[in-house]
This record gives structure tokens, C-alpha cells and sequence, in this order.
């Protein structure tokens, strides 16, 4: 072989190991960078999850205490509760709280209920306030089971193991 085709075979060879070296290097910047997505990801949903968590308890809380009406917590806690996973664990029966939001959303809010009549907002918040002293016992049992379920739910939650 001559001079010059060594010196070709010497370049072909470098850039062989160069590729290859590149080509490792690039994977596991990949993997690295796949990592540290994944766990960006896992710390915006702890933080989605924490400020959920922390206000189904104020709003438990505020049932407990009479500081708030039962239709408007009923209707915020189940959509708070509709942000969770679905396979959460343990399970709790709320089923009480979904079907007396279900109830309330029949009930004008915003600016069509500041559209009605002074004698139709009476008669709206009277027929609620009767269905709030009807549901009232069944869902404060439910909100209570809630209440006894939350620590565990931050601690799977909030441990990035809700699966």
C-alpha cells in the first residue's frame, strides 16, 4: 500500500471512530435530556396536584365550618376532583358530591343570573337553599370521606407513583 493510501486509510478510520464517538455522545445527551423532561413534567404535576389537594382541603374544610354554601363547594370540589387521576387510590365514595353538582349546575350563574329577574334570583336561591338542607347530611358524609383520603392521595400523588 502506498504512503497515500495509508494516509486515506488513516482519515477514513479517524472519522469512523469520530462518528461513532459523536454518535454516543449524542445519545446519551438524549437520554439525559429525556430525564430531565420527565422530571420537569413530575414537578409541574406535583405542583398542579398540591394546589388541587391543598383546595379540596380549604373547601372541606369550609363545609365542615358552614363558610360556604354547599352548592357552590359541591360544584368546585367535583371539578377539582375531575382534575385527579381516574385510578387514584384508595377509592372513596363521593359519588353524593358529583350528583349534588350535577343538581346545581341547573342554576343561573354570572352574568345570567344577574340577567333574571329579582323574583326569579329569589326563587333560584330559595328551591337551592331547599335542596342544600335536603343533600346537606349526605354530602357532608361524603366531603368526610374525602377528608379521611387526602393525606394518602398528596403522599401517592405528590410521590410521582399514582399508577
Amino acid at each position: 500500500m502506498t504512503m497515500a493510501g495509508q494516509i486515506v486509510l488513516a482519515i477514513v478510520i479517524g472519522l469512523l471512530i469520530g462518528s461513532v464517538l459523536g454518535l454516543l455522545i449524542w445519545k446519551g445527551w438524549m437520554v439525559r435530556h429525556r430525564k430531565a423532561l420527565m422530571l420537569a413534567e413530575q414537578d409541574r404535576n406535583a405542583a398542579q396536584y398540591t394546589q388541587i389537594l391543598d383546595s379540596l382541603e380549604v373547601l372541606c374544610r369550609a363545609i365542615d365550618q358552614k363558610q360556604v354554601e354547599l352548592s357552590e363547594a359541591a360544584i368546585r370540589i367535583s371539578a377539582l376532583l375531575d382534575s385527579l387521576p381516574a385510578d387514584i387510590s384508595p377509592k372513596v365514595d363521593v359519588a353524593a358530591v358529583h350528583q349534588f353538582a350535577e343538581t346545581c349546575q341547573q342554576f343561573d350563574r354570572g352574568e345570567v343570573r344577574q340577567g333574571l329577574t329579582a323574583r326569579a334570583r329569589y326563587n333560584q336561591d330559595n328551591y337551592r337553599w331547599q335542596l342544600e338542607e335536603e343533600q346537606a347530611a349526605v354530602v357532608g358524609e361524603a366531603v368526610q370521606r374525602l377528608v379521611t383520603v387526602l393525606p394518602s392521595w398528596r403522599s401517592v400523588l405528590l410521590s410521582g407513583s399514582s399508577r
